[in-house]
């Protein structure tokens, strides 16, 4: 699976693995998504009078000062009613603070200190009150200063009153950020040590043995186990050794479609799981062989290689199967033919009940992890680019064809690879495709998201007498 974006795209997703998160949380209506419109200065998130308007996260890179971060706005929490109000907060701020560096908590100066805000304290005190920096929102008129001292009553320190509607107060409240990340920085480089080996999130739809399978390799009931679908409903991480090295295992909840989201419990669940898609190294796909890969699965697919995140596939229940020694090479060579998205992924059938190979699953996602860090040398695979234009040319555009100039591998957490071209917008979508097969054929790139990228040549490029692809373009 491949796919083209530009390059401010690119620079999103490089700043969303490599910078501190920045979270904006509270409860409906108080001003999130205004906020983070007006930090990033473009009106991406929605914004509406009506609570509830924002129910994904929205992602953005974002700077202050010289300093890069990913801004995240999250949906208001205000559950329904029937799924238990401090369970669903509970979720939401959990999420918020695992992932953060800083988080920025928004009240509203108008409504004033609601009770849905001091539960919300509460749970932050709880966990990481050092990463939270206390915001009150709508507070341009002068009768709103005389309030502010009210909201220290929820016991997140000294208030920062601003108006993201009129930009007040922004930069005072943005160098407060500026400081927790640094201090989250500080903390991060010193536990850099004891970073484990691999971090494996098990993921998959509803009852295709996830949480057998952790146990299993846990070789301890550290999970629920039932026929139930759904009932693993958090992200757990769990320790073990393999082979002396430390790996983590990030069991979640199955991820359902949204139409069959019907409670905010479940719905949290789905952002818990997307969630450690987005912080493990790798991710172990598992299917049901008795009911095969699904439109879901290809959904979950597709995000885990969104987020530029290596992937195998696992078939569970494998010891139910009617096979021979041909079944399982049948089964890869058929599900390959059928999905495109599949032609790369690795393949292993196990059996979480019986331990059936289970351990495979930890030495494929190593393997996977070592070459989503493979780099290779300029000159070599620029040689190759030409080499297969030559062979197999771009097909001719009238007046204005396309050229490839030169080539390199960007340095990123993925292999991501951009080429120089002429009228790149005009390159067809069938010759992308030739360029990631010849990778995939000429480099072992099995399970990693490669990523392609067409920039122009600048005009002084063109006029200089070689050319040098580092100096060109966005690192």
């Amino acid at each position: 699976m491949f796919l083209v974006r530009s390059a401010d795209y690119f620079k999103e997703v490089l700043t969303a693995h490599t910078s501190p998160i920045v979270s904006v949380i509270g409860r409906p209506n108080v001003g999130k998504s205004s906020l983070f419109n007006r930090i990033i200065g473009k009106r991406i998130a929605v914004v509406d009078d009506m609570p509830g308007v924002t129910r994904d996260r929205n992602y953005f890179a974002a700077s202050w000062q010289g300093l890069d971060f990913m801004l995240v706005d999250t949906g208001g929490m205000l559950p329904d009613v029937h799924t238990g109000l401090p369970e669903a907060i509970h979720e939401q701020v959990r999420i918020a603070v695992n992932e953060s560096a800083a988080i920025l908590f928004i009240v509203d100066a108008l409504t004033g200190m609601t009770d849905l805000d001091l539960l919300i304290a509460k749970q932050i005190r709880r966990t990481s009150s050092d990463k939270v920096i206390l915001v009150v929102n709508k507070a341009e008129s002068r009768s709103a200063a005389f309030d502010l001292d009210t909201f220290r009553a929820l016991g997140l320190g000294e208030p920062s009153a601003i108006s993201a509607l009129h930009g007040i107060g922004i930069g005072d409240m943005l160098d407060k950020v500026a400081i927790a990340i640094e201090r989250s920085q500080k903390d991060k480089k010193h536990n850099h040590k004891d970073a484990p080996a691999l971090k494996l999130a098990i993921i998959g739809r509803p009852n295709a043995g996830k949480s057998s399978l952790t146990n299993r390799l846990l070789r301890q009931n550290r999970m629920i186990v039932d026929s139930t679908p759904g009932t693993t409903r958090d992200a757990i991480d769990s320790e073990m050794i393999h082979n002396d090295k430390r790996i983590v295992l990030i069991d979640t909840a199955g991820l359902r479609k949204k139409s069959h989201v019907k409670h905010d419990v479940e719905y949290y669940s789905n952002m818990r799981a997307l969630d450690s898609i987005e912080r493990c190294d790798i991710c172990a796909l598992v299917i049901d062989v008795t009911e095969g890969i699904g439109v879901q699965d290809l959904r979950i697919l597709r995000k885990i290689l969104e987020i530029r995140k290596g992937v195998l596939l696992v078939w569970n229940k494998w010891d139910i199967m009617e096979k021979d020694h041909k079944t399982f090479d049948a089964l890869v060579a058929d599900t390959r033919r059928q999905y495109q998205e599949l032609k790369t992924v690795p393949m292993v059938s196990i059996s979480a009940l019986t331990g059936q190979r289970a351990t495979v699953i930890i030495d494929t996602a190593l393997e996977v992890k070592a070459r989503m860090g493979v780099r290779i040398g300029a000159s070599e695979f620029e040689d190759n680019v030409f080499a297969w234009t030559r062979v197999h040319p771009h097909p001719a555009i009238p007046g204005d064809p396309v050229r490839f100039l030169g080539a390199k591998q960007v340095e990123a957490y993925f292999p991501f690879f951009r080429f120089f071209v002429t009228n790149p917008d005009d390159i067809a979508p069938s010759y992308t495709r030739y360029l990631l097969r010849k990778i995939h054929e000429t480099y072992d790139f099995l399970g990693c998201p490669v990523v392609l990228e067409f920039k122009p040549i600048g005009k002084s490029r063109k006029k200089g007498k070689g050319f040098n692809p580092d100096q060109s373009g966005e690192e």
